[in-house]
């Protein structure tokens, strides 16, 4: 009724002179790995092959555009972001040489003949949509003949297994504290990690000793995106993490409404 399938304004409504303005929110929704895990957490190229498989671009179709590919932690709109390529975008024919790499040829492992299984939990039991996305994602991994199988839970249950360290994979997602780099970026800082907000329990000295240059300096010096950049990397490259989406804010207002910024 409001929107178009090419996400502008519907003609009626711009007629009218109604405003639209879409813009990514402050949050940053994620599939973590647990380090401590010993199948995922131990094998990097493993966690760089799934991250691959990802398909971004199918994952905004089945929202419609109502999200945007999450490139690393931290969303636009904050200090610190950089819309920069990343490492290893969707690409199967790369995830099964990664695959292979990481000891799982075809998806299979060597040992056993079997194919990888592997599991995810979720906290929305009850939530359709996101089931229909758990499936989408289930689809993607089995792509490359990996097995991935959903745990739904309450989401008291969910929360009381990652502070336990119980999951394997999982999906979750950070809403801004206050908008800086440093709120999202103590995510991957090893004394956060579970039950505190590092629920993936990563742990990189480097990261560390720049995420404790970081929270104290002050918001426009220029030295502090660099140092973001560089944990950024870091980050990227050890793929604790698989960056999914920042959600899409969408807002329209009559004409009569002035100076109005979202």
């Amino acid at each position: 009724a409001v929107i178009t399938g090419d996400r502008r304004l519907a003609a009626d409504l711009e007629k009218r002179g109604i405003k639209l303005y879409a813009t990514p929110v402050l949050e940053t929704y994620y599939i973590g790995f647990n380090m401590d895990d010993p199948v995922v957490g131990t094998n990097k190229q493993l966690r760089q092959a799934l991250t691959c498989a990802f398909n971004s671009e199918q994952y905004v179709q089945f929202y419609n555009g109502r999200i945007v590919r999450a490139r690393s932690p931290i969303p636009p709109g904050i200090g610190g972001f950089e819309d920069l390529a990343v490492p290893y975008p969707f690409d199967l024919a790369q995830a099964r040489r990664l695959l292979a790499a990481a000891g799982y040829p075809d998806g299979r492992d060597p040992a056993t003949g079997r194919r990888l299984a592997l599991t995810i939990d979720l906290g929305r039991a009850n939530d359709p949509e996101a089931r229909a996305a758990t499936e989408l994602l289930v689809d993607f991994m089995r792509q490359i003949g990996v097995e991935l199988t959903p745990v739904y839970n309450s989401w008291p249950a969910f929360l009381d297994r990652l502070d336990r360290g119980q999951v394997q994979l999982y999906q979750l997602g950070w809403v801004a504290d206050y908008p800086y780099a440093e709120n999202f970026l103590q995510l991957f800082y090893s004394p956060n990690r579970s039950p505190g907000p590092n629920h993936s329990n990563y742990a990189n000295a480097e990261c560390d000793a720049l995420y404790e240059q970081i929270r104290v300096m002050p918001a426009d010096a220029p030295e502090r995106l660099r140092l973001c950049r560089r944990m950024v990397e870091i980050i990227s490259e050890d793929c604790p993490w698989i960056f999914t989406h920042h959600p899409m804010d969408y807002i329209i207002h009559h004409p009569w409404l002035k100076n109005y910024k979202p």
